[in-house]
């Protein structure tokens, strides 16, 4: 009876501590007062680069202004036991330079979106070969041939 009670207490044990909950944070930590330090139309490049870090992100595209964006994203996902994780908070500071690096604006983006995996296959055209034609499909392609000279 003490056996059983011990294997049933060990399984219990190892069933329940799978199921503990995973935080996971990803990105750049933000610090709100480290961004508030930044003076618009002041602060440069260098300056910004100095007070806040090197950004997660910074924009390829230049606006129509010549300027363009650096995003410091910070992300943080709860996953509990085997399912899938989910975004319990996500935040992106975004600061916009213009032409000649000045600082154009500093704002936080309040649009986060999930964006959902499709899991969806083309239909590519072609053969279907089957599992015979993918076995031995392929023999005889990489042999050396006798050539008579």
């Amino acid at each position: 009876m003490k056996l059983r009670c011990a294997l049933f207490l060990a399984f219990f044990l190892i069933v329940f501590s799978a199921c503990e909950k995973t935080v996971v944070n990803r990105g750049y930590v933000l610090n709100t007062e480290d961004f508030l330090k930044i003076s618009i139309g002041k602060d440069n490049v260098q300056t910004v680069f100095e007070k806040v870090g090197s950004p997660t992100i910074r924009s390829s595209v230049i606006s129509d202004t010549g300027g363009y964006n650096w995003y410091y994203i910070s992300k943080r996902t709860e996953k509990n036991g085997f399912l899938d994780p989910k975004v319990v908070n996500q935040r992106t500071m975004i600061i916009s330079f213009d032409a000649n690096d000045t600082v154009r604006f500093v704002t936080e983006s309040t649009y986060e979106k999930d964006i959902a995996i499709v899991s969806d296959k083309t239909k590519t055209d072609g053969k279907d070969a089957g599992i015979l034609g993918e076995t031995f499909g392929g023999l005889g392609r990489y042999m050396k041939r006798y050539k008579d000279k």
